[in-house]
């Protein structure tokens, strides 16, 4: 072993312990025949008596390069042979439409081959250039701190034990090894954003500086160590704004309410939102007026006056309770309440009772409160901000005529009451904190839920 050699593994030896990235046991090392998977493959089976690791090469073949692929396979399964460890092979059903695609693809079998080993962590090649062309596409793109962060050196289950060391370096490692690995011509392909930056806009920056991908892998460190913070505050921020209604936004810190959404967003749905994206949710959430809605990648984000909810599938309304007439002294249920025609006022909510038959119903199209005032039900619901989607599931108690005489925890008409005669209603536990909130918007008379 040259003294180069030694070099660069020590080097990788220390990234490697410093942050704990490859735990004793099976190990899944993604290679692809390319120089630095291949300089992978020879470091970590000298290190694997070291680590206590027992590795399992994995390569994928995308039917990009149908001439070159066998060749590929074959350079892949000798290597892993050489080196004591097994080999497992995957292949695209066809070629994928996109470079994203393509990564899906090949993640996707190696997780499953992560699995039928039983490893819990997947290395691959990545070094320190790949983290410097990475950092510059995410900024060229318009990214945040995450994406100035670029690539982790372990993120869910993938490890890159390689950001310690250059490209330069594992050349260097297989041309000492005495082993040609293999060349995708695509990697010289300038319609590729990435081949640009890496032949055209690194070596410029180059010029100014010759350490500059060792400069901007630095700048991912210090831009991880940010992230790290800001999201550890926007996680705090979020779980304690985060209700069975939804998100309420004025709980939220200011400070990282936009990574807060984000993380909701991600949390709900899957999926990470882009620079424009993220705007566009920040912009609806800075509004308290009224209910709006925004498509988004993945799903659906609803804001109802203060609080924001994410829907990823189609809501299906449910089917409004049907009318329930009140019997004296009987609790009756309508959609999870419970209502009481009493003799008293001692309950959740309650409001006097007018002569004649009553019943619980839900709204229905040009309803208004009995009496005099004649307010449109409607309009109480938006004064209170009552959300869009309670409105159909808000208990109205009306006469036989069909007159509302309460907008229940609003208000009630203001006609002629029977002495001695109180509705009385209870809410379903689940609706309590949220009722709480809307039923104090509006100073209606009626006797509202009482705190505690």
């Amino acid at each position: 072993m040259t003294t180069t050699t030694r070099s660069i593994r020590a080097a990788v030896l220390a990234f490697v312990r410093e942050r704990d990235l490859l735990p004793p046991g099976p190990l899944v090392v993604a290679v692809s025949g390319g120089a630095d998977s291949t300089a992978l493959l020879l470091l970590l089976s000298d290190l694997a008596p070291q680590l206590g690791l027992d590795l399992h090469v994995a390569h994928f073949d995308h039917r990009m390069r149908p001439r070159e692929s066998a060749k590929d396979a074959q350079f892949v399964a000798d290597l892993a042979q050489s080196r004591g460890a097994t080999i497992r092979i995957g292949r695209a059903e066809q070629p994928p439409k996109s470079e994203d695609d393509a990564r899906a693809l090949r993640y996707a079998f190696l997780r499953r081959a992560a699995r039928d080993v039983g490893a819990a962590r997947i290395a691959t090649g990545h070094t320190r250039d790949d983290q410097a062309e990475t950092v510059l596409l995410h900024a060229t793109r318009g990214s945040g701190l995450a994406g100035l962060a670029g690539m982790r050196p372990l993120r869910d289950d993938i490890v890159r034990p390689l950001l310690a060391i250059s490209r330069a370096d594992t050349e260097r490692l297989c041309r000492e090894a005495k082993i040609e690995p293999r060349t995708d011509r695509s990697n010289t392909d300038l319609k590729y954003a990435r081949n640009r930056i890496r032949r055209r806009v690194l070596p410029e920056l180059e010029r100014i500086n010759p350490q500059a991908r060792a400069a901007l892998a630095r700048l991912a460190d210090a831009a991880a160590g940010a992230a790290d913070a800001t999201h550890v505050a926007a996680e705090r921020s979020l779980d304690g704004a985060t209700t069975a209604a939804g998100i309420a936004l004025d709980r939220l810190d200011a400070g990282v309410r936009d990574d807060a959404l984000a993380m909701a967003w991600a949390r709900a749905t899957g999926r990470s939102l882009a620079a424009r994206h993220r705007a566009a949710l920040a912009a609806l959430a800075s509004s308290r007026d009224g209910s709006a809605a925004l498509d988004l990648p993945g799903g659906r984000a609803v804001r109802e006056y203060a609080t924001l909810r994410i829907e990823t599938g189609q809501a299906v309304p449910g089917e409004p309770a049907a009318p329930v007439p009140l019997v004296p002294e009987r609790p009756v249920s309508w959609a999870g309440w419970t209502f009481t025609l009493a003799s008293h006022g001692a309950g959740t909510f309650s409001s006097p009772a007018p002569a004649g038959a009553l019943v619980v119903r839900s709204r229905r199209p040009g309803d208004r409160l009995a009496g005099r005032l004649r307010i449109k039900v409607q309009d109480l619901f938006t004064d209170a901000k009552v959300p869009v989607r309670a409105r159909a599931t808000h208990p109205l108690v009306a006469t036989a005529s069909g007159a509302v005489w309460w907008v229940v925890g609003l208000k009630h008409a203001d006609g002629a009451a029977d002495p001695g005669r109180w509705i009385v209603a209870t809410p379903p536990p689940a609706q309590i904190e949220a009722l709480r909130r809307y039923t104090r918007n509006i100073d209606s008379g009626d006797r509202h839920m009482a705190d505690g």
